[in-house]
């Protein structure tokens, strides 16, 4: 019995030098176990590559970049990084302010004559605290010109035919808009004499040898055989994945808007990103002080952190917002900056642990809004935390008994799999997308009132989300229901008066138009 001990012993002391002899290969077998488990859940469709100290650790493609002819994602294929984008502008940005063509508290105005608010300060713009507004700057604009694609050199006239009042006072308030990023693209290439793609190609890009990099407003690359075509994430009414370039709904965003830079409209692939990532590390693009700069938390004028309040920064994690970058609060596990990018058929978040050297970029061509929480957990595995188990979204078991079954037999399949919680999770942000497709994209017998049930029922299991009753206006509004999508309307601009989408969705509806 005692030499059974020893040799117990023995097997378990052995075991454990294994595991600490081997670390890494037990964190990859760990985080491969992770997005194998999401990809047989559904829950991603790109690639993923993790690094430690300039490592690659992990790497690994994911579904396909084309599901028409099953083109597979591989190493090669290049993503959109959407806002993802905007570190590059930050880094731009505060490489000539490094160089003295500029102080981050110089008000715009002193380099583009142009700019209609005097006392929005560059600092403002990199922190997203100016007041600005977002792409409904275009939305009128857009409305009477169809066929324009509108770029940098559009944003001064657009806010200058817009001619409105800021929404807060600049340094008041944290606002993401894109137009905050447009607008330091035209600062670049007023202080650096070149346009702003020259710019990052010579000085961010070049040197950091990100050789599979490019602006999608390069007309050279606009038959890259790698890059992957963006889908929308189908419900049971459609089992096929469609090209979001081919969907009507997404035509000012992914056709009358492409044209800018700044804010987005980077193509790249998961090697570049860690290329980019060693060489801020090395210090070969930007001083590391700077970096310092831009990794903490930017003040609001009464002193306190700026608080994201909108989209992403809620759901991974309690944040702050420096120079281009968010920063989590908690650093338990080191301090973490981030940033992510969405748009139309595409995910991407871009994770660094600065103080442990970890990487983490993921890329999603069918836009899995899970994929934000997953890139920190693939933190979470380095780190030897503990992640959540892979779930699966009932939205597609709700849909499936929708269509085939109908309302009751749906109804209770929705109580079924949420009392399954160990398998099943019910997002909001699902079934808001399920009911707006079924609006504009299915084509079937009552799609469109399926729809208004599913969105109603969505404002029943989240009657504190203001945008679930935006989404039921505007389908009401699609539907003819105007009055009632006018008490949608000031419902949601009851939770959320900010809701400037709302705003002019009400105010077209009341003077005689529809929520378009």
């Amino acid at each position: 019995m005692k030499l059974q001990s020893k040799y117990l012993v023995l097997l378990m002391m052995c075991a454990i030098i294994s595991m600490n002899a081997f670390p890494q290969k037990n964190v990859t077998m760990r985080m491969d176990s992770l997005f194998r488990s999401l990809y047989q859940y559904g829950e991603i469709n790109g690639n993923v590559l993790i690094a430690e100290h300039g490592h690659i650790i992990y790497k690994k493609s994911f579904g396909y970049a084309g599901f028409e002819h099953k083109v597979p994602n591989t190493d090669s294929s290049r993503f959109t990084l959407s806002s993802v984008s905007k570190v590059f502008t930050s880094t731009a940005v505060l490489q000539l302010r490094d160089s003295g063509r500029f102080s981050l508290d110089d008000p715009l105005i002193k380099y583009l004559p142009d700019f209609p608010y005097p006392d929005i300060t560059i600092r403002h713009l990199l922190s997203h605290t100016s007041g600005l507004p977002d792409y409904g700057l275009y939305e009128e604009l857009i409305a009477k010109s169809r066929d324009k694609i509108f770029s940098n050199k559009d944003v001064l006239p657009s806010l200058r035919i817009w001619n409105k009042p800021l929404s807060f006072k600049p340094g008041e308030k944290w606002e993401y808009s894109n137009t905050n990023f447009s607008l330091l693209a035209l600062l670049v290439e007023k202080t650096s004499g070149m346009t702003f793609q020259q710019y990052v190609q010579e000085y961010i890009f070049s040197p950091a040898k990100m050789t599979d990099t490019y602006f999608l407003t390069d007309p050279s690359h606009s038959k890259d055989e790698n890059r992957v075509t963006n889908y929308e994430f189908p419900f049971l009414y459609s089992t096929q994945y469609k090209n979001v370039d081919s969907l009507k709904k997404y035509r000012w965003r992914l056709f009358n808007a492409s044209g800018f830079v700044g804010q987005g409209n980077i193509m790249t692939t998961t090697g570049d990103m860690v290329k980019f990532d060693n060489a801020l590390y090395a210090g070969k693009i930007i001083r590391l002080s700077t970096l310092d700069e831009a990794f903490t938390p930017a003040k609001l004028n009464n002193g306190k952190n700026t608080d994201p309040h909108l989209g992403v920064a809620g759901t991974i994690g309690k944040a702050s917002y420096g120079l281009g970058w968010f920063i989590f609060a908690d650093t338990s596990a080191g301090k973490i900056v981030w940033h992510t990018g969405g748009q139309p058929g595409s995910i991407s978040i871009f994770l660094r642990n600065i103080t442990k050297r970890q990487m983490v970029i993921l890329f999603d061509n069918t836009f899995h809004k899970s994929l934000y929480a997953n890139g920190v957990n693939a933190l979470s595995v380095l780190n030897d935390k503990p992640i959540a188990i892979p779930k699966k979204s009932l939205t597609q078991g709700y849909s499936s008994a929708l269509i085939e079954n109908g309302v009751d037999a749906a109804f209770c399949k929705l109580l079924e799999l949420r009392a399954d919680s160990i398998h099943y999770y019910l997002s909001e942000d699902d079934m808001n997308e399920m009911g707006l497709q079924l609006l504009y994209s299915a084509a079937f017998d009552k799609n469109h009132q399926l729809a208004l049930e599913v969105l109603k029922l969505n404002t029943l299991l989240f009657p504190e989300s203001f945008n679930t009753y935006d989404s039921y206006g505007e389908a009401l509004a699609y539907a003819g229901k105007k009055q009632e999508a006018v008490l949608m309307y000031k419902k949601s601009l009851e939770l959320n008066p900010d809701n400037e989408t709302g705003k002019r969705a009400l105010k077209r509806i009341l003077n005689g138009g529809g929520a378009f």
